[in-house]
């Protein structure tokens, strides 16, 4: 008997249901220094993915369109079960005053991605028996 680890696809609508729990995902976007990554705490408003961020920020680039991914994930360690939503859009300025922030300032700049393509995987580390 061979173990493998436990790793299944989900489709679109569980991905947008785990996605619209909201919290926090990295923000994925090229730059003129390469691949940046950034967390921000969001929500999902209609088709976006929506965070708010400072306008010194190097976030605040993404307010101009550009092409972006969003990641969000959540793993529970003791059963080492857990799953993962990669959303890929453009991002665009956007009012999100009603996304809660992290930064100790008002934020000044809203920011949306739009969810063009959404997937998503549930995984575990812990072997599954397979004959």
């Amino acid at each position: 008997m061979t173990e493998v680890t436990y790793f299944e696809r989900l489709d679109a609508p569980e991905c947008l249901r785990l996605l619209r729990g909201g919290g926090v995902g990295r923000v994925v976007w090229q730059d003129d220094d390469g691949l940046s990554v950034l967390p921000v705490n969001y929500r999902v408003i209609g088709d976006s993915v929506v965070f708010q961020t400072n306008a010194a920020s190097t976030l605040a680039r993404l307010a101009e369109p550009t092409r972006v991914a969003f990641q969000v994930d959540e793993v529970d360690h003791a059963t080492a079960v857990g799953w993962s939503v990669l959303v890929r859009g453009t991002s665009g300025a956007r009012d999100a005053g009603d996304v809660a922030s992290f930064l100790p300032q008002d934020p000044a700049v809203g920011v949306a991605v739009r969810i063009e393509e959404v997937t998503g995987r549930v995984i575990s580390g812990n072997p599954v028996p397979r004959s």
